[in-house]
């Protein structure tokens, strides 16, 4: 019998204020709550936070940006980072990026980006994401992302 999918989703625990109330751990943590929900409707397991698990298919890190305070509430998008050598994430990402632009309202602001850069997508066992789900300092951003 096949196995099913595993993601393991590890929402932010970072304390960022968002303008209209919360923080990013909060909405981080409700938002993969849901997506474990939808994802579970689908037969994908998933793992919530707590240690990256080995037997996990795909790392997936949700955050939010925060813009530069000269850019503040003037950048909007969602980027969908993954490591450039790896074929698996590079494919993950075209699929969530697909995804992500059928409900984030401007889809063209809605990209994959590739990063040899970022520590946490290199050294993963897993294939591995980084979601930067809009910037919570954006009025509509945050405005899409608590809704």
């Amino acid at each position: 019998m096949p196995t099913m999918p595993k993601i393991y989703l590890k929402p932010s625990s970072r304390p960022h204020r968002y303008p209209n109330g919360g923080d990013e751990a909060y909405w981080m943590h409700r938002i993969a709550a849901a997506v474990k929900k939808e994802l579970a409707a689908l037969s994908v397991d998933c793992v919530l936070g707590g240690e990256p698990q080995d037997d996990c298919g795909l790392r997936l890190t949700l955050r939010t940006h925060a813009a530069p305070e000269e850019m503040e509430a003037k950048l909007k998008g969602v980027e969908v980072f993954y490591y450039s050598y790896s074929p698996a994430a590079k494919r993950a990402a075209e699929v969530f990026t697909a995804c992500l632009k059928e409900v984030y309202p401007e889809p063209q602001l809605v990209e994959a980006a590739p990063t040899p850069a970022r520590e946490e997508l290199r050294e993963a066992r897993v294939p591995a994401l980084l979601v930067e789900l809009g910037y919570h300092d954006n009025p509509q951003d945050e405005a899409w992302l608590v809704n």
